[in-house]
């Protein structure tokens, strides 16, 4: 039986949040604090696989020192990555280094695992009836309702909520109906969302296979379809969050 605990997290680079300040800093510490309690045995990463060796390079050119450094952290980064076809600097500013490679190091894991799938969800093939459009923006509504924290561990705390990911999984669901019995528009959508986390899913399931307490941190949409299948996993236990956040 491996132990999973599950994080999900806001896109640091979208956030408008400066993480090269001393409270920053300060924040995502305590952060790394109560994650550490958990004794992770791998990290896991929403990095695609096929991005493994570039992984592991910037993961031993980056140094625990790098986060007091924020001249260093502004203006410098630890190589490039190539994902969703383009070929993109691997910047401080991701959760994946503020977060995931700082526990990594903080345990002493000698990498990082990617377990993601770049394949892309792509625009929204056709235009929303009303009707659908303005449940769509209930749950839009629903989810801003979480958004006023003064703190990243606050926010975290929200997003990780089992209701913020039921209104997150509602935008997937709701457009299913489009273009029932005709071009099934919604439906393929929505599949391309599930087969993204079926193939996140089988990459940890195969991690699972040499280590026994995994830490792994997913943007927060995925949290619905994910703690789903871990729990219908007889080899995996879901950790409580709150029990470390």
């Amino acid at each position: 039986m491996t132990q999973i605990f599950l994080l999900g997290t806001f896109h640091f680079r979208d956030s408008g949040i400066d993480f090269y300040t001393e409270e920053t800093q300060r924040q995502l510490w305590e952060l790394n604090e109560r994650l550490s309690k958990f004794k992770p045995d791998a990290v896991a990463l929403e990095i695609p696989t096929h991005a493994q060796e570039t992984v592991d390079v910037n993961y031993q050119k980056f140094s625990l020192d790098d986060f007091s450094n924020y001249e260093k952290m502004r203006k410098e980064n630890l190589g490039t990555i190539f994902m969703f076809g383009n070929t993109h600097p691997v910047l401080y500013n991701h959760e994946q280094i503020q977060v995931g490679y700082r526990l990594g190091k903080t345990i002493g894991a000698n990498k990082i695992h990617a377990i993601d799938d770049d394949t892309a969800l792509g625009i929204f093939p056709e235009e929303m009836p009303d009707h659908i459009e303005n449940t769509f923006n209930k749950h839009m509504e629903k989810m801003r309702g979480f958004e006023k924290h003064e703190t990243i561990l606050d926010m975290l705390k929200d997003i990780n909520s089992d209701e913020w990911s039921y209104h997150n999984q509602q935008l997937y669901l709701v457009p299913n109906v489009v273009g029932a019995g005709g071009s099934y528009a919604g439906a393929d959508w929505f599949g391309r969302w599930y087969l993204r986390n079926l193939r996140y899913f089988a990459n940890l399931q195969k991690l699972c296979k040499n280590h026994k307490r995994i830490f792994a941190l997913y943007g927060a949409g995925h949290l619905y379809i994910q703690r789903e299948l871990i729990n219908l996993c007889e080899d995996m236990e879901l950790v409580d969050y709150r029990e470390y956040l």
